[in-house]
């Protein structure tokens, strides 16, 4: 149950819009067998109309013991959960039958009920019992919700007030993107549109090419800022009135301490990570140097995205996608690397993804529950090295689910921090960069996928900062009421930039990276989630190196558990020490600044004339 933000590696942007269908020997579409859920729609539908039944005997069986209730829920749950997955599945495939989608929200209201059913009989659960000791994580948070009890009334009233007005925002700012005007290219023969086609375009050896790209997209954005800019504050307003109606302060405040933190903790964070402003800059100097050096006059942040003369990076087929992401995954030994090329093996239809849009969602998720295969779902394989990296971190989730399955963690232990999830998954698509890197012979090859693994760190370390921050600010802005056009959001971006590394005078464009923020629309307040994930990601893929057979036992404990205990208590494992969030900063920029380093020394080679010529 991951809300991920769609990712492009590039200097200046982490929105991934649909791309043009690629075609060749590479290009090949999967449907997955979900037989394993279900034998048919109509099967899921009866099996979930008997869950139903279930659940509310469940509610009503006062009489039961607190641990028989509790493992009762367990099973339930571990049965809606396989509900969920399949029809997540069936919603995406087809993205205009609403039907899916209906029956979606209708079991994750079953899975929440069940989920408060178990709550509610470990409150009951005699002190000391020793069934409960497993769950002491859970029971803890279950006493406290008693021990505060919300006026249900209200926060039934309030989200049936709220949640429906903040479904219209997300899909509005969908419609409204829709209709953006981006400008369409016409050359040798091509038609280019600047939105659908803006990562083929950053990567064209022509240099007008990509500048008319990057150009175009951001003046794509710009048609629809005012009607974005209602949609946000509109949205910002009901989302922060709900949160401090509810009791929980403000919105973002709320978010903070769903992941275990506070206000203070995250400002520490990201002030620690401004301080780190200047590698941002020398990096992207970096970067504009050896493209002058490469015979670009003058060079612009849009000839900082095209590979090196003479180099055109592979389009890898589904098999070698699969070799590459578990030999990347070594270090977590043999069972974990089979597992991952199973679930990656196009024989065994756990994949679902296609060559072109149609109908599709254009999503990527994992697809799992208790007692079935793992698989994943993409929307749309491109054939450059983000879809596949996509891939690789999708495949990361779902091989989170197989292991709970694997340490029998409890169904209503699977879903907990989402930084923590999401941290798992970027290991994963760290090491599948790396593994890349490290195979390539060529110093351009060396040069372009070390330079990717570069651009995830930017994006993890300092775009998720300023993600976390902007929105914080966007929230305080409306509070105060200093924010209330689309002026103002632009004014407020170019300075959250600034502070992290960028150069919105430069490029005032930039200035309205506000409204490509997908998940501020739609999952509002989880940005922040990928700042924590991004810090502890980094660090597992340095200490894999480090300590090899040490952090494969933790890592393997922790990845199976479940979310049994605080998520600080889990990091605590994975690190071998507590998390301290800035000394974390400060170390994955000395990570950052030595692969930075050594980019510049495979700069100098290819600048000197090394490589060999590649079509």
């Amino acid at each position: 149950m991951q809300a991920r933000r769609m990712r492009t590696i590039t200097a200046t942007m982490a929105v991934v819009l649909a791309m043009a269908p690629f075609t060749g020997a590479q290009a090949q579409s999967l449907r997955a067998d979900d037989r394993a859920y279900f034998a048919s729609a109509t099967a899921e539908q009866a099996a979930r109309d008997e869950l139903g039944k279930r659940v509310e005997a469940l509610q009503q069986a006062s009489t039961l013991a607190p641990a028989e209730r509790f493992h009762q829920a367990e099973v339930l749950e571990a049965q809606c959960l396989r509900h969920h997955s399949y029809l997540h599945l069936q919603a995406a495939r087809n993205a205009r039958d609403l039907r899916p989608a209906q029956a979606l929200d209708q079991v994750m209201g079953l899975c929440s009920r069940i989920a408060r059913t178990g709550r509610a009989a470990l409150r009951e659960a005699p002190a000391g019992a020793a069934w409960a000791a497993p769950y002491a994580f859970l029971r803890a948070r279950a006493l406290k919700e008693a021990a505060a009890p919300a006026n249900t009334a209200l926060d039934e009233a309030v989200e049936a007030l709220a949640d429906p007005a903040l479904d219209s925002f997300a899909r509005l700012r969908g419609q409204i993107l829709r209709s953006a005007e981006y400008p369409q290219i016409e050359r040798d023969g091509r038609h280019w549109d600047t939105g659908h086609d803006k990562q083929a375009l950053a990567q064209q050896q022509d240099r007008a090419l990509r500048e008319a790209g990057w150009k175009g997209y951001w003046q794509g954005l710009h048609s629809r800022r005012e009607p974005m800019a209602s949609v946000l504050l509109g949205l910002v307003q009901v989302n922060d009135a709900a949160a401090r109606l509810q009791g929980d302060g403000s919105a973002p405040a709320r978010g903070y301490q769903r992941m275990g933190l506070d206000a203070s903790a995250v400002d520490a964070t990201l002030q620690a990570i401004e301080r780190h402003a200047g590698d941002r800059r020398a990096y992207q100097d970096m970067l504009l140097h050896h493209a002058a050096r490469s015979g670009i006059d003058a060079p612009q942040i849009w000839d900082t995205t095209v590979p090196d003369t003479g180099y055109t990076p592979p389009v890898l087929t589904l098999a070698q996608l699969r070799d590459n992401a578990a030999d990347a995954m070594q270090h977590l030994g043999p069972t974990y690397v089979a597992e991952l090329r199973a679930l990656l093996d196009p024989v065994n239809q756990r994949m679902d993804l296609a060559t072109e849009q149609g109908n599709r969602s254009h999503d990527a998720f994992a697809v799992n529950a208790p007692g079935a295969p793992a698989m994943l779902y993409v929307g749309v394989r491109r054939g450059d090295l983000e879809s596949d990296v996509e891939i690789a971190h999708e495949a990361g989730h779902a091989m989170h689910g197989e292991w709970m399955q694997r340490g029998h963690a409890s169904p209503l232990q699977r879903n907990g921090s989402q930084w923590l999830t999401e941290a798992f998954a970027i290991y994963n698509e760290l090491r599948f960069r790396d593994q890349l890197y490290q195979q390539a012979q060529d110093p351009r090859a060396k040069a372009y996928y070390l330079k990717s693994l570069l651009d995830d760190m930017v994006l993890q370390l300092f775009t998720s900062s300023e993600e976390a921050q902007l929105e914080q600010s966007i929230y305080r802005g409306v509070a105060a009421g200093t924010l209330g056009t689309a002026d103002d959001l632009d004014a407020l971006t170019g300075q959250v930039l600034a502070r992290f590394g960028q150069d919105p005078e430069r490029y005032p464009q930039l200035r309205n990276s506000w409204i490509g923020k997908r998940l501020m629309f739609e999952d509002p307040n989880y940005l922040v989630n990928y700042l924590y994930a991004g810090l502890l990601a980094v660090q597992l893929y340095v200490q894999d190196q480090r300590d090899p057979e040490g952090f494969r036992e933790r890592y393997l404990a922790v990845l199976g558990e479940g979310f049994d205990r605080a998520p600080t208590e889990q990091v605590t494992q994975l690190l071998g020490h507590a998390p301290d969030w800035p000394a974390l900063v400060d170390a994955d920029l000395q990570v950052f600044n030595q692969t930075a380093a050594q980019l510049q020394a495979l700069h100098a080679q290819v600048e000197a004339g090394q490589g060999v010529r590649t079509r």
